[in-house]
């Protein structure tokens, strides 16, 4: 008889979380277009201006060991300067001489005994190449204005390179355009140590208006093997990917519009932004591929009266409707999974629920089946556990069950650190004062206080029985010795008459 119930149970949540997800009388809200992010640099803030010439006065001053003390502090700085740093290094190309400075260059390179070249080779890719700054911080030299000029701007580049976000790369390449060909090469040594982490900013550089800057950042991309979207779409990392999809975006690649239409429904939530922020970018020119898209993805075309804007939020909405009624679909099994008692396979499909839709609205109803999962396995799966009780004391919502996660999570915590040899009897009273009703705080509570380490009179009775032993095995050791006879006075001699 349990088992028909437990069936017809499951069926019955199957069937109420198949409607939910069908919802066929109530046509759903069509999800908005994303905000695009800006370009703007913004306003620095005075202090990290400060923070930032602070630096740069070190590297230029007159004593050598402020210099090597400015080019050590270029790695403690933070990324949150870059918009500083960015605003520093206009400053210094609107005011200095730039052909001064490429003579000062020039001049180094040939004490440094480098080849030098009016026009460098585009195809100086050398990482390891001579550092320029690490030059001109050995010694100043004349003239001085042209000298912190251009230590100060490789100093940027060098704080940039450092950050290695995408706006701070942007400053990076800002570096060559501002200032010219003199500073391609150290620019092109920067970007290739940056790596995959340059092919973002090198994309949007590919639209830049002068026509030699365009050039140079498909040389850069193809020196890097990212020339082609689909070479740029194999980076591993999620955060630089999403990256990429919005460059494409920003430049209206349509070789790559295919591409970035696809991310659009993944199950990664920075990919599937990042893709739909790409799309609002492109705007009228990908509306074939977001119609192709649709076609696919529901089954018929797009209608014809629709704008750009119309079948990108129809495509997103179809695209969340797939998404949810898997998750749903999900979350429904894991809800059988408990019912028949398969606590593990309940375990598994909440996890995949949470990995997809770190917000599901009914998150709070899979807290219970997470600390009923964490009780049953809290000695077998004691990882596993701890992991269970901190995702449903995330998620849950009543406050009752919420004092029970706590509670189990300070008594496995306990356990944890006692397999270590400490008894951390705190963590314990901390969940029995949470969860009074938590018999495995208690019992490990009072199994410690039963514990009672050996008295002071103990240990100085052991002390002295091992003095005591000691004094009578001297004792022995002199009485049974053989004793060896005195040698014997020499006879006096008389010296008589």
């Amino acid at each position: 008889m349990t088992a028909i119930l437990r069936t017809l149970l499951a069926i019955a949540i199957l069937g109420w979380c198949g409607i939910v997800a069908a919802a066929p009388g109530v046509p759903a809200k069509l999800p908005e277009l994303p905000r695009v992010p800006s370009l703007e640099l913004g306003v620095p803030r005075a202090e990290d201006l400060a923070e930032i010439d602070d630096v740069l006065a070190h590297i230029t001053s007159d004593d050598s060991v402020q210099r090597e003390s400015g080019v050590r502090e270029i790695l403690e700085l933070s990324p949150r300067l870059v918009v500083a740093m960015r605003r520093r290094l206009g400053s210094i190309a609107d005011g200095s001489n730039r052909n001064a400075m490429k003579i000062l260059l020039f001049d180094v390179r040939r004490a440094a005994r480098e080849e030098v070249k009016d026009e460098p080779d585009d195809t100086d890719d050398k990482k390891d190449g001579p550092d320029y700054l690490a030059l001109l911080v050995a010694r100043p030299r004349k003239p001085l204005d042209a000298y912190r000029d251009l230590t100060r701007v490789l100093a940027l580049s060098r704080m940039l390179e450092h950050a290695g976000t995408i706006e701070a790369i942007r400053g990076i390449i800002e570096v060559h355009v501002r200032f010219g060909e003199f500073l391609r090469v150290d620019t092109q040594r920067a970007l290739s140590r940056l790596g995959d982490r340059a092919v973002p900013a090198l994309i949007e550089a590919r639209r830049h208006p002068t026509e030699r800057i365009a050039k140079w950042a498909t040389r850069r991309l193809d020196a890097l093997g990212r020339a082609a979207p689909g070479q740029a779409a194999q980076i591993g990392d999620v955060a630089l990917l999403a990256d990429v999809l919005r460059a494409y975006g920003r430049t209206k690649d349509l070789d790559a519009a295919r591409i970035v239409v696809s991310f659009a429904g993944s199950e990664r939530t920075q990919l599937r932004e990042a893709a739909r922020q790409s799309i609002a970018m492109f705007g009228e020119t990908g509306h074939w591929q977001l119609r192709d898209a649709y076609e696919n993805v529901v089954g018929k075309r797009a209608a014809r009266d629709w704008g750009w804007e119309r079948t990108a939020r129809e495509l997103f909405g179809e695209l969340d409707r797939l998404r949810r009624a898997e998750i749903i679909d999900t979350f429904a099994k894991g809800l059988e999974a408990r019912t028949r008692g398969d606590l593990e396979a309940m375990r598994a499909a909440y996890d995949q629920v949470l990995a997809r839709s770190p917000e599901f609205e009914r998150a709070d109803e899979m807290a219970e089946g997470y600390l009923e999962y964490a009780s049953k396995h809290a000695d077998a799966e004691r990882d596993r556990a701890l992991l269970s009780l901190r995702r449903a004391e995330r998620i849950g919502k009543d406050a009752e069950r919420l004092k029970k996660i706590q509670s189990l999570l300070y008594a496995l915590e306990a356990g944890r650190i006692a397999e270590r040899g400490i008894a951390d009897k705190s963590l314990l009273k901390r969940a029995v004062e949470t969860d009074p009703d938590n018999a495995r705080a208690r019992d490990e509570l009072l199994k410690l206080s039963r514990v009672e380490p050996p008295s002071d009179r103990r240990t100085r009775y052991a002390i002295a029985a091992a003095i005591g032993l000691s004094a009578l095995a001297g004792m022995l050791f002199i009485l049974l010795r053989r004793r060896t006879p005195a040698p014997e006075p020499p006879p006096r001699t008389s010296n008589a008459p």
